[in-house]
């Protein structure tokens, strides 16, 4: 029973705890792909984790020093995540992931439709 309760998150979101909890475990053995320096949750930063979260669902970030003298580790993640519609995962000292699920392109969605129907345009 207390495997199926949900757990809401920011803006919402509502997870189930065995989700979370997987995703809180692959993002432990993830690197920071995303560093964040004294310029903060700048504009272009926020385009460089809409792009990674694009790719990937998963996106680890880490404030540096210069970052987390000015501004809390999670002030800045609710921030990032609030700007760029994802979820707010783990929170560890400086690091923290961000997770949003990744949307099938167009492309993809023919291109698995004609094989499961055996027909090849």
């Amino acid at each position: 029973m207390r495997k199926q309760e949900a757990i809401s998150y920011c803006e919402g979101t509502i997870f189930q705890k065995i989700r979370l909890k997987k995703l809180r475990s692959s993002s432990k053995v993830t690197d920071p792909t995303i560093w964040i320096g004294k310029g903060g949750a700048s504009e272009h930063l926020i385009q460089q984790v809409e792009n990674q979260l694009r790719s990937r669902e998963l996106v680890k970030l880490k404030l540096q020093k210069t970052a987390h003298k000015n501004s809390e580790t999670l002030v800045v993640a609710e921030k990032i995540a609030a700007s760029t519609g994802s979820t707010l995962v783990d929170v560890i000292g400086h690091t923290f992931t961000l997770y949003r699920k990744r949307k099938l392109t167009k492309p993809m969605r023919d291109r698995s439709n004609q094989e499961s129907t055996g027909v090849l345009r």
